[in-house]
């Protein structure tokens, strides 16, 4: 019994420790405390970069709080080299120019812009005078006088005829304004010339053609003698040789039929193959933007002006 005893009381402390082995390693996974992964910082978006804004280009003068800005547009037809500008002087003959604002960091092609920035002089009657050379350099540079550019945003330098004889004119819409003024009428006074000096150096190419031609002049008769009425040449009547125009000062739907062969392209071109209009008026419409309206001795043109002063043929009537 003692035995039986003795053996029972071993198995009893063997389960005791078997139970108390058990209970200390769960209460060791119990007091075991994970530590959570901390979430990352969510850093903030870089700022966008507008890729939309357009910086301006050719750029002459210095940009600040004060200055004003006017875009000169190059309608010439070469390329230009060298712009100066200075305010108009009391002697015309006055040579002081001062410095290039272009200085050789770019050339304008025919067509082609450049935005000046100015101090404005503190009297708003003070006009200013634009000279410019060329790239090419047998071209005579060109001057274009007493212009108000501290009343306009964009002038445009043009030139009236070709060559040695062509004459430099400037067009340009002020603030108060409403429709395009040109300087061509004050250049041609002040170089003494008329229209008729203009359309004879326009056409002195066709001038020379008509020397060629055989056709003889008819000799006006003598005051004292009477006509001789025994051949008189109808006035319309076609020349014999179709290859010979007929001669008629006054416009004539041909001229229209001409002048409509220039739909959709550059006005420019037009008063290169027809002259200048007789009078010309600008619109800004709301639609269509600005046009243009060209007053001839029987036809009128309309054109169309984009935001950077090209301006289109758009009809003919």
């Amino acid at each position: 019994m003692k035995k039986r005893y003795l053996a029972f009381a071993g198995l009893l402390m063997l389960a005791f420790a078997s139970a108390g082995c058990g209970d200390k390693e769960e209460e060791q996974t119990q007091n075991v405390q994970v530590t959570p992964t901390p979430a990352p910082t969510v850093t903030a978006a870089a700022d966008l970069v507008d890729m939309e804004v357009t910086q301006e280009q050719n750029v002459m003068g210095e940009q600040t709080a004060t200055a004003s800005k006017a875009t000169i547009i190059n309608r010439t037809g070469s390329e230009i080299g060298a712009i100066y500008v200075r305010e108009h002087p009391e002697d015309e003959d006055d040579e002081e120019w001062g410095d290039d604002l272009i200085d050789g960091m770019f050339t304008l092609e025919n067509g082609e812009q450049a935005v000046y920035y100015f101090e404005p002089a503190s009297d708003s009657s003070v006009t200013y005078d634009i000279r410019i050379t060329y790239t090419e350099e047998d071209r005579n540079e060109c001057f274009f006088r007493d212009l108000p550019l501290s009343t306009i945003s964009q002038i445009t330098l043009r030139m009236r005829g070709s060559g040695e004889n062509a004459v430099p004119y400037a067009t340009y819409m002020t603030g108060t304004g409403s429709s395009e003024v040109s300087t061509l009428e004050d250049v041609m006074e002040r170089l003494g010339l008329t229209e008729d000096d203009l359309d004879s150096e326009d056409s002195s190419d066709t001038e020379d053609t008509d020397e060629d031609t055989d056709v003889t002049p008819t000799s006006a008769p003598e005051p004292t003698e009477a006509p001789d009425t025994s051949y008189e040449p109808e006035p319309t009547s076609a020349p014999e040789d179709p290859s010979e125009p007929v001669e008629d000062p006054t416009p004539t739907d041909d001229t229209i039929t001409q002048a409509e062969g220039y739909i959709g392209q550059s006005f420019e071109d037009l008063v290169s193959g027809l002259g200048e209009p007789q009078s010309n008026e600008y619109e800004d419409e709301p639609e269509t933007g600005r046009t243009g309206y060209h007053y001839y001795p029987n036809f009128t043109v309309s054109t169309t002006v984009d935001e950077y002063g090209n301006e289109t043929v758009a009809g003919i009537w």
